[in-house]
């Protein structure tokens, strides 16, 4: 509900907080001025460089890039209510999303409310656990198992998590016109090396 978003703003104006869009720090509003006018300055930028993921079929049709998908949904939804056809739609797709984090979940609620044959999530960490471990203690981020809101609508619809942890992407599957149809996978395990550090290995005979 954006009211609960315009709710607190106007409570943070109240109290002297001013908030700028759309500012080009060092073009049009300059960094020393700012250092000068204010008792402390926050610069919020988006991380639209994407990180990408450089296996065999990369290049097929049909692989995306998250913020790609995401901007150009938010952008045909606000100028058309998607009627522009202007998003890549997952519409009767087989949709897998790699990686986690609030992205990765954006992207499977997205996918949903398009009206995707399937989804599964890939995450190549660990599942947490449900509850904090004990070398997690209060005041560390709390590392446990969260189901967010595009978990909870891919339960709904399909019946089960779409999240498989431990999961390594080894290569795009061509449809043999330049299509995905598929990847291939293999589970993997964190283990301890000498020096206490978590190293990751491919567990033999587990490809998928």
């Amino acid at each position: 509900d954006k009211g609960t978003v315009e709710r607190r703003l106007d409570l943070l104006r109240a109290e002297g907080v001013q908030f700028v869009t759309n500012a080009h720090v060092g073009v049009n509003v300059d960094i020393q001025q700012l250092q000068q006018d204010n008792d402390a300055v926050l610069l919020a930028v988006g991380a639209t460089r994407p990180r990408d993921l450089p296996i065999p079929g990369r290049q097929l049709n049909g692989i995306h890039f998250a913020m790609e998908f995401l901007l150009k949904n938010t952008k045909s939804l606000l100028d058309s209510q998607l009627a522009d056809g202007q998003y890549i739609s997952a519409k009767d797709k087989d949709v897998l999303v790699i990686g986690g984090g609030d992205t990765g979940t954006d992207c499977i609620g997205t996918s949903i409310r398009h009206g995707c044959r399937s989804l599964v999530n890939f995450e190549l960490l660990p599942q947490p656990p449900e509850e904090r471990a004990a070398d997690n203690p209060w005041p560390q981020w709390p590392k446990i198992l969260r189901v967010d809101y595009g978990h909870a609508e891919a339960s709904a619809k399909f019946g089960r998590d779409p999240r498989e942890f431990c999961v390594l992407s080894k290569e795009f599957i061509d449809d043999g016109q330049g299509n995905v149809t598929g990847v291939k996978a293999i589970r993997v395990e964190w283990l301890k090396d000498a020096q206490g550090r978590f190293q990751m290995q491919e567990v033999p005979g587990s490809e998928q």
